[in-house]
């Protein structure tokens, strides 16, 4: 959603009703109204100074006789200084509407520094646009250049990425055209970056590429840098993802190319030529419009000499920040520990070493990269009230130094011992009792998809309160990493995030501390995880809504957090491989609890929560006799039909004894009849009081009058569990399926679904024995490359008896070799392991499909005479095993290409797993059984048996 540009609503004083009224938003007291006196008032009353665009840098800087610039009134204030803070007197500088193009960042130092009685303050004047810009304005003479193409001679050399029409964003010409139905990249092109598309560029050298990671975990972005000899681009990362520089083949687009300038609202600039091309939009006239450029990457930026010496007491307020250049091409990218973000220091309002500094009531308009950047030391700074619009990156950003992280691991090498114990911070160089407050922050990550509204990484103690934040490509509050939290997240309204990648929440974090890399047991880890995650992360009374699977996702060894009195819509709760989890008190609306990858003893707690969905939780890799949670005293309810696995094995573990399936009661209509409902309150009567739950507020959520979370979706079949990826199939005595839903993609960490997946591997199987583990994924064997079953058991099954079988397996994240013999004696196979089914007929059958009494619940049927199986094994002895009934006839058998006669599988009864044909004494080495429907109804395979 667009809003207006100027300043938020509602915050400002009306210049008719009191024209020297100065607003500032101070932090943790919220709006501040101060009269503005005279400079030569009492002691104690403001110094005000006056900026105008209309007024003269050697004016006196009052309100008849302003100042012209901004750098002229900082120079006043600092002259003022030393006498306002003597006197107790706060500065306040006054600045009126109309645009301020700045030429470079404005720096504020040490020497603009207030005191908490004498603070300095730069504010809009009540009821006027004060617009500070990073771009020019331009007077382009347009000429007619081909069709709707227009040109104009604006000089050679500029340095812009960003065109502005009546303060509107335009699009700089690409493939495929911008589509803003389209949530990934507003459109994408396998073909983006084909050889046949690039013959087409006369200068491919100008060519910027975006895509989503080949993983879907955010963007990857490559500037082009010559063609090679196959005629694709050479293509240079610019680092915009912590987990590599895959590119993914179908979400990719290309822009910047002059051959692509072919649809309306599409610019290009010829930097050498100096001439601008523009399509304008249908109806527009560029000659009758505002037209400016995005050309500085910052436009504040305040910086201290260090956590000694900082910046502190200032305050701007009131302004509108538009028009940067996007630092997505134009800067470094910096890997924040583990987590999945990489990291421009860049942003049109940057902090660093201060203190009490405060940014309010203000509207960040289409900036190119970050919005507000607290970087490295800062203490007791508050962003509240502002608006933030359509940012290129993430709207605001707490990052600290990794100076001041003990002992990091990085991707490219991570730390498997520790040797420094001790807990907390190194050095001082890291955010702490940050405010982010009341503020409405939409549609970032325009240009980079690793963003949010809130991002925190290396900080301490950041609040994050009363928000509403919604419409990105990735988690619209992210926690990057454990150090050193204390955060408290409460009182948001979150929902629309997530809009263009995948594996993520709204609300996301991660904790790849200094524990979570270590080569170490658990109960060895868990006495680790409080070094960095110190104190306890609050997540409290936050409406969260999401489209997918968690609104809360706490991945990988996130540890020590709170999760209370939340409404969760549409989505659930995530805990993954960490320690010290408490959920607590909150109501799932067609959502629930996903357990993932759990240690021994995790100290985790799930009690008292309010459960309305069929399937509360869903378990990979988790072993709760190990894992030893407290799960109790929660209510489920499924609209009166059944509530999925809460059976007697679930409670005999200890788990929800005193929990029950019942109505809770919620006032007001039921969900399953307005999946528009937003109060979940319970009745008097509600069975969830007794067990202890507590009723929530069901309001203040979010920024006063920002929008709020769409309707639910509840689901209008079941899901698909029962099919043939989600089967799961005998290896050596362990299930094995394909990685059939984004729950084990994101458990297991890979970036696509090629592979076998190892649902649970017991102890007293072949395949522990010789060394698979559960949540292992087969990605190789025998150096090919697994994407399916049968690409598995292709290559297995042509094995010999007895011997090895290497294998490449992905587990906790990385690539590792195990080696499998297969066994001397031969085994059994199934229907689904490496068959090929030729034919028309073929119907795949699980135990709630007609499969049941099967050797693994499952067969393979066809009714099509003619239809063909085929396997190839490598053996001596071949045993055929499958259903025998009155329905079924005769079936003709070859052996290597021959044929050994007709078996007939009608029988007076049904008979499961009956050995049909049976041939011994073959050569050893690689032979095909291959058998062909001749009679009757059916023709099933259960399952071989290989000697």
């Amino acid at each position: 959603m667009r809003t207006a540009p100027g300043l938020c609503p509602g915050r400002r004083t009306p210049a008719s009703a009191l024209t020297s009224v100065v607003a500032v938003a101070a932090m943790g007291v919220g709006l501040v109204v101060l009269p503005v006196a005279p400079a030569a008032a009492r002691s104690g009353a403001p110094i005000v100074f006056h900026v105008s665009p209309t007024g003269s840098d050697k004016a006196k800087g009052s309100a008849a006789e302003p100042f012209q610039t901004l750098e002229r009134v900082q120079k006043a204030v600092r002259t003022s200084l030393r006498t306002a803070v003597r006197q107790g007197r706060p500065v306040d500088v006054v600045v009126h509407g109309g645009t301020y193009r700045v030429q470079s960042a404005l720096r504020f130092g040490v020497a603009d520094s207030g005191t908490a009685k004498a603070p300095v303050r730069y504010v809009a004047a009540p009821g006027e646009r004060v617009v500070i810009s990073g771009g020019r304005s331009l007077a382009p003479q347009w000429r007619s250049y081909s069709g709707a193409v227009e040109v104009a001679d604006i000089g050679a050399g500029l340095d812009f990425d960003g065109l502005f029409l009546d303060g509107e964003r335009q699009t700089l010409a690409r493939y495929p055209n911008h589509d803003p139905d389209t949530a990934i990249l507003g459109g994408y092109a396998s073909d983006a970056i084909s050889a046949q598309r690039v013959a087409g560029w006369k200068n491919p050298t100008t060519a910027l590429v975006r895509g989503l990671h080949d993983g879907m975990w955010g963007g990857n972005s490559f500037k082009v840098t010559g063609v090679k000899a196959d005629g694709t681009p050479e293509l240079a990362w610019v680092g915009d993802n912590n987990r590599g520089s895959g590119l993914h083949g179908t979400y990719r687009m290309v822009e910047n190319v002059f051959e692509e300038l072919d649809a309306p609202g599409e610019w290009f600039y010829d930097k050498p030529a100096g001439k601008l091309y523009f399509y304008p939009p249908e109806g527009v006239d560029p000659a009758k419009t505002r037209v400016e450029t995005a050309e500085q990457n910052e436009l504040i930026r305040v910086e201290g000499n260090g956590p000694g010496d900082a910046v502190h007491h200032l305050t701007f307020s009131g302004f509108t920040f538009t028009q940067t250049h996007r630092t997505l091409f134009n800067q470094p990218y910096e890997k924040l520990q583990l987590g999945d973000w990489a990291f421009v220091r860049a942003a049109a309002v940057h902090l660093k070493n201060t203190e009490n500094v405060v940014v309010s009531d203000s509207h960040f308009d289409q900036v190119g990269g970050n919005a507000v950047l607290v970087d490295g030391y800062n203490s007791r700074d508050a962003v509240s009230g502002n608006e933030f619009s359509h940012s290129g990156a993430s709207d605001v950003a707490v990052i600290g130094s990794p100076d001041a992280v003990r002992e990091p691991s990085t991707w490219d090498s991570m730390r498997r011992t520790i040797s420094d114990t001790q807990p907390g911070p190194k050095t001082e160089n890291y955010p702490r009792d940050i405010s982010i407050r009341d503020n409405y922050m939409h549609d970032n990550g325009q240009f980079e998809k690793q963003t949010s509204g809130v991002q925190i990484s290396m900080s301490r103690r950041v609040t994050v309160d009363g928000n509403t934040i919604h419409d990105g490509p990735r988690a619209c509050v992210d926690i990057n990493d454990g150090t050193w939290g204390g955060h408290l997240i409460e009182n948001n309204d979150i929902f629309n995030c997530v809009k263009e990648t995948s594996d993520h929440g709204p609300f996301n974090s991660w904790g790849r501390d200094r524990f979570w890399p270590l080569t170490a047991d658990d109960a060895t880890k868990k006495s680790y995880a409080g070094l960095d995650a110190m104190e306890t992360t609050v997540i409290r009374h936050n409406r969260i809504r999401h489209s997918s699977h968690w609104d809360i996702d706490l991945d990988d060894g996130s540890s020590n957090y709170l999760i209370e009195d939340n409404l969760l819509l549409n989505g659930g709760v995530k805990l993954r491989e960490g320690f010290h989890r408490t959920v607590r008190n909150n109501v799932f609306v067609n959502g629930g609890a996903h357990f993932h990858v759990w240690f021994a003893d995790s100290g985790d707690v799930v009690e008292k929560n309010v459960f309305v969905t069929d399937t509360p939780y869903s378990l990979i890799q988790v072993d709760m006799a190990r894992s030893k949670p407290v799960i109790n005293d929660n209510l489920f309810w499924n609209n009166g039909k059944t509530v999925q696995g809460l059976g007697e094995a679930w409670r005999a573990q200890g788990l929800d004894t005193r929990s029950v399936i019942a109505d809770p009661k919620f006032t007001g209509v039921s969900p399953f009849d307005d999946p528009k409902k937003l109060d979940y309150t319970v009745g008097s009567d509600s069975p969830a009081l007794a067990l202890g739950f507590r009723n929530i507020a069901m309001d203040g959520f979010g920024k006063a009058g920002s929008p709020t979370p769409p309707p639910l979706t509840w689901p209008t079949v079941p899901p698909a569990t029962d099919t043939l990826d989600a089967f799961p199939e005998p290896l050596l005595g362990a299930p094995v399926t394909r990685i059939h839903s984004d729950a084990i993609k994101s458990a297991t960490g890979l970036t696509d679904t090629n592979g076998l997946h190892l649902t649970s591997v017991p102890d007293t199987s072949e395949a522990y024995r010789q060394g698979l583990r559960a949540n292992d994924v087969i990605r190789e064997i025998g150096g090919r490359q697994v994407t399916d079953r049968n690409s598995f058991w292709l290559v297995y099954n042509q094995a010999a008896p007895g011997t090895d079988v290497p294998l490449k397996v992905w587990r906790n994240q990385a690539s590792v070799d195990v080696t499998l013999r297969k066994p001397a004696d031969g085994e059994q196979i199934n229907n689904t392991s490496g068959v090929a089914y030729t034919g028309t007929g073929w119907d795949w059958k699980n135990r709630s499909r007609g499969g049941a009494g099967g050797w693994a619940d499952d067969v393979h049927a066809t009714q099509a005479p003619g239809d063909s199986f085929e396997l190839a094994f490598n053996g001596t002895a071949i045993d055929l095993i499958t259903q025998v009934n009155t329905d079924e006839g005769e079936v003709e058998l070859f052996l290597d290409g021959r044929s050994v006669g007709t078996i007939d599988n009608y029988n007076a009864t049904r008979v499961h797993q009956k050995t049909v044909f049976s041939r011994t004494g073959l050569t050893p080495g690689i032979h095909t059984l291959k058998g062909v429907m001749k009679t009757g109804d059916y023709m099933i395979v259960d399952s071989f048996r290989i000697h």
